[in-house]
């Protein structure tokens, strides 16, 4: 499992993003049912799909020959998914403010970013 999944960061990224998108709906309507569910979906969501988008960023950024063009990759194609599943998430029936939920989600940049030149670096030190 740990060949397609990233525990770690799903964990991480579950709790980090869960807190963001409750006090974000909670200290902007003062709903505690709504926000906590807007938390629980963005908690659920983050750890399932996290940790397949940042293997899938590790994937991408050793695949291509080319340097640029694999970090650039690792970098646009899982904030892509991520923004556009997150939205679509925060959009059914559950949360006050989806727009505003999905915004800490480009959070994903700066960490696709950091992963995808890690792996990279570690590529180019094997050969």
């Amino acid at each position: 499992m740990q060949r397609f999944f990233n525990f770690k960061i799903g964990i991480a990224g579950a709790l980090i993003m869960g807190i963001s998108v409750f006090c974000i709906n909670y200290f902007s309507t003062k709903f505690l049912f709504e926000s906590i569910t807007a938390a629980l979906k963005q908690s659920a969501y983050t750890f399932i799909f996290g940790g397949f988008l940042i293997k899938s960023c590790e994937y991408i950024a050793v695949y291509f020959k080319k340097n640029s063009i694999a970090i650039l990759l690792a970098i646009a194609i899982p904030t892509i998914i991520t923004l556009l599943l997150t939205y679509g998430l925060h959009m059914l029936k559950g949360t006050p403010k989806p727009l505003a939920s999905t915004l800490p989600t480009l959070a994903i940049i700066p960490a696709t970013a950091i992963w995808a030149f890690r792996k990279r670096s570690l590529l180019t030190k094997q050969f």
